[in-house]
C-alpha cells in the first residue's frame, strides 16, 4: 500500500538486452520523461553479449580494442552520459538506471551535483546493508561505491532541460584480463599493470552475499532506492510510444557508425 504522502516512481523489472537496446532506452525513457510522457523510473537490466561503452565525450579509438571485442561478438556503444569506458560484462553486471527531474532530488536536500549522484547511489548502499554488507561512497574519476576499499560500482549522468538520467554497474564478479582485452590500457602504463590495478582497485560483490539469489539482491536494491529517496515503486513496462522511440534510437544513434565513431 502506497503512502498518500509519497511520490510513487515505475519500477521496470531486471532484462536481458544488447548493448545497443539498453541505451537506446535509457534516452528515450529520458526523452520521454522531459516531455512529461514518462514517470520517473527505476530500472534494471544486463547486457547480452558483453558490451564496452564509452562516454559521450571519449575517442573510440583511444578506449577500444574494437578487433577484440569484434573477434568475441561484443557490442560497442556510445553513451550520452558522461565517464570512462567501460566493460559490461554479460555474467558479472547488474546496472542500474534512474530517470527523474533534478528539482525531485533537490527537495530532498541534494543541491550540488556530487550531492544528486550521491543520493541516488546511496540506494545501492542502504540495499546492501539488508545483506549485512558494509559499502562506503567514493571519488574515482566519478562517484563510486566501495566494499572492503575496492570499487564495484561507477556512475554516470547526464542532465537535460531538469531532467536527470543516472546509470550505474554495480559488478558481482570481475575478470580483469577480459576487462583490458577489450578496454585500451594508457599507452604509458600497459595492459598487464592495469590487469594488476583491477585486482588491486577493484571488486565483485557476489562472494560476499551470503545465499547469493539473483532475485534477492535486485529486491534489497529496491528497497534500498525506496529508502533512499523516499518513494514508492510500482512495477509497470514500457508504453508503446517510449519502445518505437527506443528502436527508433537504435537505427539512427546506437548502431549508427557515424555516433560512435564521433570523435575519430
Amino acid at each position: 500500500m502506497c503512502r498518500p504522502d509519497m511520490d510513487t516512481w515505475r519500477y521496470l523489472p531486471l532484462e536481458v538486452k544488447d548493448g545497443f537496446w539498453n541505451m537506446a532506452l535509457d534516452e528515450a525513457l529520458l526523452k520521454m520523461a522531459i516531455e512529461k510522457k514518462s514517470p520517473n523510473t527505476l530500472r534494471f537490466y544486463k547486457w547480452k553479449p558483453s558490451t564496452a561503452s564509452i562516454g559521450r565525450n571519449q575517442s573510440l579509438h583511444n578506449e577500444i580494442d574494437t578487433v577484440f571485442a569484434e573477434e568475441k561478438g561484443f557490442n560497442i556503444v556510445r553513451r550520452i552520459t558522461g565517464g570512462g569506458a567501460v566493460f559490461h560484462d554479460e555474467n558479472r553486471e547488474i546496472t542500474y538506471s534512474i530517470i527523474c527531474p533534478i528539482k525531485f532530488l533537490e527537495n530532498l536536500g541534494a543541491k550540488k551535483v556530487i550531492e544528486q549522484f550521491e543520493i541516488i547511489t546511496q540506494g545501492i548502499i542502504m540495499g546492501l546493508t539488508f545483506y549485512g554488507l558494509k559499502t562506503e561512497k567514493d571519488f574515482i574519476h566519478c562517484p563510486a561505491i566501495l566494499l572492503e576499499g575496492k570499487k564495484f560500482s561507477g556512475n554516470a549522468q547526464v542532465r537535460k532541460k531538469g531532467y536527470i538520467l543516472q546509470h550505474g554497474t554495480i559488478l558481482l564478479d570481475i575478470d580483469p584480463e577480459l576487462m583490458y582485452s577489450v578496454l585500451k590500457a594508457p599507452e604509458d602504463v600497459g595492459k598487464s599493470r592495469m590487469v594488476r590495478s583491477v585486482r588491486a582497485k577493484c571488486i565483485g560483490i557476489k562472494n560476499h552475499l551470503q545465499n547469493f539469489n539473483e532475485e534477492d539482491l535486485i529486491n534489497s536494491l529496491k528497497l534500498g532506492f525506496q529508502q533512499s529517496l523516499g518513494i514508492e515503486i510500482e512495477e509497470k513496462t514500457f508504453s508503446e510510444e517510449e519502445l518505437n522511440l527506443a528502436e527508433r534510437l537504435i537505427k539512427i544513434k546506437y548502431s549508427n557508425l557515424k555516433w560512435l565513431n564521433k570523435y575519430e
